[in-house]
């Protein structure tokens, strides 16, 4: 007997058109120093670096797609460094990431240039409010005021330590959690919960479920507005 097979899942149009600009950007970026003796070449900047990140996160770092992109201007520059070591090396994954670091230019100083640009980028006014919850949250802790306080109650208890009271990441222990698309910050403590990604603070942080992920989003989102 033969089994049908299920279709492959083949990559969303923006992402695999993401992966490509990247490429050909850095591609052709590099290509200008090729053979140029280091005296020839033309410094590299942050600025310059930034122009492989634009068509995904934007020419502001605002990110897009309602948070398929995150925002990243103004995040720590250690916290960006470490995010793109990670993608170089595969610890975290990241299809549209893995074609800008297959060229060889794309190396240590590079990334401490990058990153260090990106953190000096004003974080942009992200349109995230109002934030409506799920019907299925607001039926699991019966309306939006309980969910409201679940979701302040258990930041504070769990995450305000490393990223502040009011999710700034003013503690320079882990970034900041507000001003960034509710989508990405959904996917990002699922990933986090399921071992997908990795966290230091993994065991403090705990595994919410979709309820208790809507109700921490929506605090932050909430923190967000002052």
């Amino acid at each position: 007997m033969f089994r049908t097979m299920p279709p492959r899942k083949r990559p969303s149009l923006g992402s695999a058109l993401c992966a490509l600009l990247l490429l050909a950007t850095a591609n052709a970026a590099f290509a200008e120093t090729e053979g140029k003796s280091e005296s020839e070449q033309a410094p590299m900047t942050g600025d310059a670096i930034y122009r492989y990140c634009q068509s995904c996160h934007g020419e502001q770092g605002a990110g897009g797609e309602a948070g398929k992109y995150p925002r990243i201007a103004g995040l720590p520059a250690d916290y960006i460094d470490k995010q793109l070591h990670d993608f170089k090396a595969q610890r975290r994954v990241n299809k549209p990431m893995i074609p800008i670091f297959k060229h060889h230019r794309f190396d240590e100083t590079v990334i401490d240039l990058v990153a260090e640009y990106i953190a000096t980028m004003r974080p942009p006014e992200l349109a995230l409010w109002p934030y409506q919850p799920s019907e299925a949250a607001l039926a699991d802790y019966g309306s939006k005021q309980a969910l409201a306080s679940a979701g302040a109650e258990r930041y504070q208890a769990d995450c305000a330590s490393c990223h502040g009271d009011d999710g700034d990441g003013s503690l320079g222990n882990g970034p900041p959690l507000i001003d960034q698309y509710p989508a990405y910050l959904s996917k990002q403590i699922s990933d986090f919960a399921a071992g997908r990604r990795e966290h230091a603070a993994a065991e403090q942080c705990g595994a919410p479920d979709a309820a208790e992920s809507e109700a921490l989003i929506f605090h932050l989102v909430e923190l967000g507005k002052g």
